[in-house]
């Protein structure tokens, strides 16, 4: 499993978050940083009309402005960035499928099926894979792949293809015999993972201290 292309679909996930998500959080960076002269400006703007109404009331009403005019601003930003995120991500998604029926796919689908049984901890496992995909993993190879599962575990590991299959673009889902533990390591599943770092990210620096 040390050919160049064993880790292409798990790399061009990540080459693809880091060319466009570092641009998102960069962006989102910024904006933050504009959100308060852009809403002090709003505030003031409301405080010079009311002013007529007397100093404390006039102060008052600014600062309420201003936290409105603030939480607008995210808000609009937010949806923008949101709208940035599903559509790179779903261009990812669109080359990934390419991918996935690519020479490189079979070595990524073992590193797959390791990490995700390394997860569960080794043992009687049952791996689950698209239906296109059992004719790659033959009795030899599932043998093969338990002895690396158990030296990496230090726990005996017998890996049986489970008569049910999955919808997916690739990847495996690994569980135990009994159905008590699974790890999910479907190349859907690592997008949706990056993607909810990513939408957390963006709303943590656009919302830090609001209430």
């Amino acid at each position: 499993m040390g050919s160049e292309g064993a880790d292409k679909i798990v790399h061009e996930i990540v080459r693809i978050t880091d060319a466009q998500v570092e641009l998102i959080l960069q962006e989102a960076r910024k904006d933050s940083d504009e959100i308060l002269a852009e809403s002090k400006k709003k505030a003031q703007a409301k405080k010079t009309a009311v002013l007529a109404k007397g100093q404390q009331q006039a102060e008052r009403e600014q600062q309420r402005v201003l936290a409105d005019a603030k939480m607008q601003v995210k808000r609009e930003i937010f949806d923008v960035k949101e709208d940035l995120i599903k559509k790179s991500f779903g261009d990812a998604e669109e080359r990934l499928k390419k991918l996935a029926d690519s020479p490189e796919y079979s070595d990524t689908l073992k590193k797959m099926i390791v990490e995700s049984a390394v997860v569960v901890g080794g043992g009687s496992l049952e791996v689950l894979v698209r239906k296109k995909d059992r004719a790659l993993l033959s009795g030899e190879v599932l043998a093969d792949l338990g002895e690396e599962i158990s030296k990496a575990t230090g726990e005996d590991t017998e890996l049986e293809l489970s008569d049910d299959v999955i919808t997916t673009i690739g990847g495996a889902i690994v569980r135990s015999k009994s159905g008590s533990i699974e790890a999910n390591n479907t190349i859907e599943s690592r997008i949706n993972r990056l993607r909810s770092e990513l939408r957390f990210k963006v709303a943590e620096i656009l919302f830090e201290g609001a209430s």
